[in-house]
């Protein structure tokens, strides 16, 4: 329990250091943080403790107040939040100015804030930030100093157990006192329209903010609070105030998450989740807490998240807008819910909750703190933008106004009708609209482009706090009977084309669907102003019910499908016309061409989903009963086993003409014939112009890996992948290799280099590479003619390659063969590249091919072969496989020096980076959200990314020819148990979940978990159980696992994917005949990455 207090004396401003100085005299022993242990007692740091700790910082950043007083220096450290408050306080105390900058920062940010605020100093943890650092010291200019932090050992030694008679020297008293408006910290903005801006806090901003009502109003709030703050960043503003400046000036205890780095100076801290907030709670006894509104979204539909949050005094939120639908269901179930408001620029002016606001669930209303002086800016409507006026007792950190010293914050409010004094954040005076994912949507230009059609007199776009936006139009001329189905439907038909203009122009995020439009009704036309344009916030508030109703409907829309007009009758020619009509407006305007994939179109997984709706919708808008059954038969992956016009027209035909046993027996016995004829006839396509180019290019004779000279020279395809990043990494630190040409595809978004480097500091390698003069990046779309390359670029390839590694290659399993023939064609044009070679001899040509080219192997004939297989059946399965093999035989038969390197699972690297995305990740996500793993009967030979990279170096560097096919699989693999148990420890020990958490279970019955949640999946739903989006994937797992339970076979890997020699590819690599079994360590580090990525 904690000791009494004395608090100190509110008539006055007292600075951070007093307050310290106050508290060990008068509150020594009173908590300032507590934190929860292992055996479920809590540790208490005491003010003293505390205090002592900033002393022993200031002795290690500037001992005896060495050097010059006011130096700018960088705190750069993900690190635990009491040792990072101690730091910050400790430096300031030292009289240095310390700038927080979020870990988070790209280099380049940091750069630009590090030289606006001429700072060349940084306290940072080296190890952990190694790539930002790297970074730092290749953009040139100033000399920079980097400086390890101290560490948690060194500034409380005692942790927890600090007392006034052990050992301990003050630090030197300042001679001067520093002026009121020198600047004491630096933070920074959020970077949301650039790079982050420097915002300065003077001395006198931080007297008046600890008399603000955000910071103070927690002295005497009744019941007595304990502050569950633990989840707050303590670089940000909002961490500051919350964990520094409310416990000092309220003297009240903070409950942080346990400290991880004591033993380990480097460990990263505690990740905030939803679980382990909630836990944090729970064991200390914290009876407030402020979070952004995301928790809050998740926690609403949880009973005993709810049931937690029901016991706080205090549950605030801030950062953001929290749905009106989240909001009230919280305060109906009991949650005494409240908002909080400030940012960087102002503080934090709001005050606490009174009785009034909590009992009338007014959660989205705040009053402003009687020593704040706002100038309320009239709008011409119900709203009034926010602007904060400095005074003598309130100084701005940022002045924004030119007739006034005060920050306008561009915050639109509205005045609550009958409580006097509540206020309601509403929007911005720019029209930002945030999303619930935080993406910002700018509706003015896309409001201009609809606006000029003839059919349209009003616009306006909405969708804050929502998934998605949508736009209400008010018609011009002739109104819309909005009971009429099809004249809603005409008259959006007939402004789609400036909507789709629209889309055109904007982010993905911001697309606007047929479906999210919504119109005026006649009598409840747009509210307008003066001057006659609209006046956005009085309409968008009259249709609020309106736009409710759209929501659930299109949100209804993702489970049963859309009410779109159907086809007249379902037909494959009426089926063609109508499939390409909605898909045609789904490629925002693109023309569709009925017999070409769709995916290569402009089609992405959204467009799909909302084309299977409209299916669905249509099947169900039919009285026909055999129709509506057949709407249930439609598969998840409909668009994808059927990825263009002709044959989804085919499909859907079917299904609807006919019952699922027939359809099931139509598709059974045709499906590997076709499969097998579909790889033949894309394979006789390319072989044939194979033979062509082969006349026209001649003869050469065998290679090697360099030229007469010694000289190797590669050209790597796909660098800026995963496994490409590592190619490359290692083929610029050989010194055999002298030049390296990285060939990727452009992109729209940012350049090669760019997007290298991203990929370099996500795998935390070396960025100075990427800085070597025999780096060449190229950028070009290998799949046309001469690959793309003008006529200099390609001659220079053709005189100088050596090796050609093609890496890059589409990763989706679930799309058919046709969607990979471009990266058929793309090998093509490479092989052709290579057989046009002037030198002596023509290039060695690995192909980085997959166990999925054998994904249709007999396993009866035993392990699959180092050979290439002539038999096409031997890859009939998913397109991707079948692309693959495709692929072999063309470089096999190219006459080239060409090996195929087949690789199986590729697992995280030195620093456990695994795609989000790939499967297991998404398996280890959606079992922690199902509450179970998933047990399986078979092998894993997966092998860890440096070292898949280093065995196909050995090969492309190896003295002798290689032979046509290597396996790349771990030569030793391990039982998945022995995988899978590690990595639920491992999430279990990370989440902090109770050891007898997420059990294992049969691989059948984590399925029919599975499937039970995607039964009407809404989005958030997916969010958390991204499985759903690979159902027939997990499917086909369980199905093998069921046979391998009853036959009793371990000899087959997870998936059914054959046993794979490896005999040759041993003789020719030392790294695969080395190598080690993965194990504990390796998914310690996958664990750790992932949940560093927020993975979960």
């Amino acid at each position: 329990m904690a000791p009494g207090r004395v608090y100190p004396p509110s008539d006055k401003p007292i600075a951070l250091l007093d307050l310290l100085h106050f508290h060990l005299v008068h509150n020594p022993y009173f908590p300032i943080y507590i934190f929860p242990n292992d055996d479920d007692t809590l540790t208490e740091i005491s003010f003293l403790e505390f205090t002592r700790a900033v002393h022993r910082v200031a002795h290690i950043v500037r001992p005896n107040r060495s050097g010059q007083d006011g130096e700018i220096v960088a705190l750069i450290a993900n690190t635990d939040t009491l040792l990072y408050h101690a730091i910050g306080a400790g430096m300031i105390l030292a009289d240095i100015v310390p700038f927080y900058m979020s870990p988070r920062n790209s280099t380049p940010a940091v750069a630009s804030m590090l030289q606006k605020t001429a700072c060349n100093r940084i306290f940072t943890i080296p190890s952990v930030h190694e790539s930002l650092i790297s970074g730092l010291d290749g953009l040139g200019g100033p000399a920079l100093q980097f400086q390890t932090i101290p560490t948690l050992a060194q500034v409380f030694p005692n942790l927890g157990k600090e007392k006034s008679h052990y050992p301990f020297e003050p630090y030197p008293e300042a001679a001067i006192t520093p002026a009121l408006d020198a600047v004491f910290l630096y933070l920074h903005s959020s970077g949301s329209t650039g790079y982050p801006k420097p915002i300065p806090l003077t001395n006198r901003c931080q007297l008046h903010w600890l008399q603000q009502p955000g910071i103070l109003g927690y002295r005497h709030y009744l019941p007595d609070l304990c502050l569950g703050f633990a989840a707050l960043p303590p670089f940000h503003s909002l961490g500051n105030c919350m964990q520094l400046y409310t416990p000092l000036i309220s003297v009240i205890t903070v409950a942080l998450y346990a400290p991880t780095s004591f033993h380990d100076p480097t460990a990263p801290p505690v990740i905030p989740t939803s679980e382990n907030i909630l836990d944090n709670l729970r064991k200390t006894g914290a009876n407030c807490i402020i979070v952004v509104p995301s928790f809050l979204e998740q926690w609403a539909w949880d009973e005993k998240a709810v049931e937690t949050l029901k016991n706080m005094s205090l549950v605030l939120y801030g950062g953001g807008p929290l749905s009106s639908k989240v909001g009230d269901a919280l305060c109906a179930a009991g949650v005494s819910l409240a908002v909080q408001y400030g940012t960087t620029e102002f503080g934090a002016p709001t005050q606490l909750p009174d009785k009034v606001q909590l009992e009338n669930g007014l959660w989205e209303w705040m009053r402003f703190g009687l020593s704040v002086l706002i100038r309320w800016v009239h709008q011409g409507d119900e709203t009034y933008e926010c602007q904060l006026l400095t005074t003598e007792k309130y100084q701005m950190a940022v002045e924004n106004m030119s007739d006034v010293k005060g920050y306008a914050t561009s915050d639109l409010f509205v005045k609550h009708p009958t409580h006097e004094g509540l206020w309601k954040i509403i929007g911005r005076t720019d029209d930002v609209l945030t999303l619930a994912s935080g993406e910002k949507t700018v509706p003015a230009m896309m409001e201009g482009i609809i606006s000029s059609s003839a059919h349209v007199n009003g616009v306006i776009m909405f969708g804050r706090g929502r998934n998605q936006v949508g736009v209400l139009v008010e018609p011009r001329s002739a109104h819309v009977d909005l009971a009429d189905n099809k004249a809603i439907e005409e008259f959006r038909n007939r402004i789609w084309y400036e909507v789709d203009e629209a889309n055109k122009n904007a982010p993905t995020f911001s697309r606007i669907f047929k479906e999210m439009i919504l119109i005026t009704s006649p009598d409840k036309p747009m509210f307008r102003v003066g001057k006659g344009t609209t006046s956005k916030n009085a309409t968008l508030k009259a249709y609020e019910e309106e736009i409710d109703a759209l929501y659930r409907t299109v949100e209804a829309s993702t489970k049963i499908g859309n009410s779109t007009a159907p086809p007249s009758e379902w037909t494959v020619s009426t089926l063609e016309h109508w499939l390409n009509e909605q898909a045609t407006e789904l490629a925002l305007g693109t023309i569709v061409v009925p017999n070409i994939d769709l995916f290569a179109q402009g089609f992405d997984s959204l467009s799909a989903t909302f084309l299977r709706n409209r299916i669905i919708g249509a099947m169900r808008s039919f009285p026909d009963l055999q129709l509506r059954a057949a709407a249930r038969r439609i598969p998840h992956n409909l668009v994808f086993e059927c990825p263009n016009i002709k044959l989804l027209a085919d499909r859907v035909a079917k299904i609807a003409g006919q019952p699922q046993s027939q359809v099931n027996e139509q598709v059974k016995g045709s499906a590997l014939h076709d499969a097998k004829m579909e790889i033949e006839t894309m394979l006789g396509k390319y072989s044939a112009e194979l033979r062509r180019t082969k006349k026209t290019n001649g003869s050469h004779v065998e290679s090697s890996a360099s030229t007469k000279a010694g000289r190797t020279v590669v050209l790597l395809t796909g660098s800026t992948g995963g496994l490409g990043s590592y190619l490359l990494a290692s083929l610029l630190k050989n010194e055999e290799v002298a030049k390296v040409y990285a060939l990727n595809r452009h992109s729209k978004a940012s350049r090669v280099q760019q997007r290298q480097t991203a990929v370099f500091e996500d795998r935390e390698l070396d960025v100075a590479l990427l800085k070597l003069d025999k780096l060449i990046f190229i950028e070009a779309d290998a799949t046309a003619e001469r690959c793309g390359l003008n006529e200099q670029t390609y001659d220079q390839l053709r005189q100088s390659v050596t090796v050609i590694i093609h890496s890059a290659w589409r990763v989706d399993f679930n799309l058919p063969l046709s969607s990979f023939e471009p990266n058929v064609r793309g090998t093509f044009q490479l092989v052709d590249l290579a057989l046009s070679s002037t030198l002596h001899s023509t290039p060695r040509f690995l192909f980085i091919s997959s166990v999925g080219s054998a994904q249709g192997w007999d396993r009866s004939r035993g392990a699959f072969p180092e050979d290439v297989q002539l038999d096409a059946s031997v890859a009939v399965g998913s397109g991707y496989g079948a692309s693959k093999y495709i692929a072999e035989r063309l470089v096999t038969s190219s006459g080239l020096n060409a090996t195929s390197l087949r690789l199986g699972q590729i697992a995280g690297g030195p620093n456990g980076a695994w795609t989000l995305s790939d499967w297991f990740p998404i398996l280890v996500k959606s079992s922690l959200a199902l509450g179970k793993f998933p047990n399986i009967q078979a092998y894993v030979s997966w092998m860890p990314a440096e070292k898949v990279s280093a065995a196909i170096l050995d090969v492309a560097l190896a003295k002798h020819a290689p032979p046509p096919a290597l396996n790349i699989v771990h030569p030793h693999p391990v039982s998945w148990p022995d995988v899978l148990k590690p990595v639920r420890d491992a999430v279990v020990a990370k989440k902090r979940l109770p050891k007898e958490s997420l059990p294992f279970v049969r691989m059948s019955e984590w399925v029919a978990l599975l499937e039970m949640r995607a039964e009407e999946a809404t989005e958030s739903d997916i969010n958390a159980i991204p499985a759903i989006k690979l159902l027939d994937w997990f499917r086909a797992l369980a199905g093998v696992d069921e046979d391998l339970q009853r036959t009793g076979r371990t000899d087959v890997e997870v998936g059914g994917i054959v046993k794979m020699v490896t005999e040759k590819a041993q003789s020719i690599s030392a790294t695969l005949s080395g190598l080690s079994q993965i194990g504990q360590a390796d998914a310690k580090l996958w664990v750790d990455y992932w949940i560093a990525r927020g993975l979960f």
